[in-house]
């Protein structure tokens, strides 16, 4: 079963003057190799905002991302970034963006600092040094500037990959996964940094497989699905329509007596048999009482937890 999400992207956005968007795709097709990536990707990203991208590998998040930046053209549609038509290929257009894609790509034989003076120099960045402690600061990494990047830990080349992304200050700035293997406390560190540059207006897209992840960061997600838009909301909302569930623990004989003996409830939408027992998903505003109820009368439970959707489940829901 679907549900139907409302594409944020109304009419009236798209009519919207494009400037008045940092990123503005209008019925967008990406043909490669004779393969449609993407087909018909209408999306709006406003000054200020962090945008989500979910989806999962082979959706096209990543064809979308090198769109955006000018790496890559498009076979039709219109294409507007920071007020010009894309592909843009200018200086001043490369200044206003920053780039932490998932490697990190440092040089492992210098220094934090000089990654970073190094960086500085390539975009000419004014009072560099001033500019460097500042963002080595906020990133928590004063103490580590004189440390060798090839004896930092997984967390700490990530931020510092980071710092270099942004020590032009750009006026947008994409990041692909960006705790990917970093443990809770750098994980904690770099989204408070990303809400850090939406209070300047800066205008963020996440790339992220996480839902947790598009819940404590995103104003909006865009979720991809075999290279269409499947849906445009804020994470919660999502997450609203997605519904609820209940993860029942119970033998495998239990779990499909419940299976079966749900099926009748209008408000139980799908049920999904698990190694520990069965999962019953609930519809948006369902009451769980007349669930729990009911399948308590088809055998021994162990134990039963009430919880938001994964990822997973969302695409589920949405029928992908």
């Amino acid at each position: 079963m679907s549900i139907d999400i409302t594409i944020a992207e109304s009419t009236d956005i798209v009519k919207e003057n494009v400037n008045d968007n940092v990123i503005y795709f209008q019925d967008v097709d990406c043909r490669i190799s004779g393969k449609d990536i993407l087909r018909g990707i209408t999306l709006n990203v406003h000054r200020g905002e962090i945008m989500g991208l979910l989806g999962k590998n082979g959706a096209g998040k990543t064809t979308l991302l090198s769109l955006i930046s000018g790496l890559r053209s498009h076979t039709s549609g219109e294409i507007n970034v920071l007020g010009e038509r894309m592909p843009a290929h200018t200086a001043e257009f490369r200044r206003k963006m920053g780039f932490a894609l998932q490697e990190n790509a440092l040089y492992e034989e210098l220094t934090v600092f000089e990654n970073l003076k190094f960086s500085a120099s390539l975009y000419d960045v004014q009072n560099s040094r001033k500019r460097i402690l500042e963002v080595l600061g906020i990133l928590g990494l004063s103490d580590r500037r004189d440390q060798v990047v090839n004896t930092l830990s997984g967390g700490l080349k990530r931020r510092t990959a980071i710092a270099r992304a942004f020590l032009h200050d750009p006026e947008l700035f994409i990041i692909d996964e960006p705790t990917l293997g970093v443990d809770a406390d750098t994980r904690h560190a770099l989204w408070a940094y990303l809400r850090l540059l939406r209070s300047k207006s800066k205008t963020v897209i996440v790339a992220t497989n996480y839902l947790d992840e598009a819940l404590a960061l995103c104003d909006r997600v865009a979720v991809l699905g075999e290279g269409v838009m499947l849906a445009i909301a804020e994470p919660r909302e999502l997450v609203r329509r997605t519904g609820s569930c209940i993860d029942v623990e119970c033998d495998e004989q239990t779990a499909k007596k419940i299976a079966s003996g749900v099926q009748n409830i209008q408000q139980v939408t799908r049920t999904d048999i698990t190694l520990s027992g069965i999962s019953l998903f609930l519809a948006k505003g369902a009451n769980p009482d007349e669930t729990l109820r009911e399948f308590t009368k088809y055998g021994s439970i162990e134990g039963f937890c009430f919880r938001a959707p994964d990822l997973s489940e969302v695409f589920k829901s949405l029928g992908r």
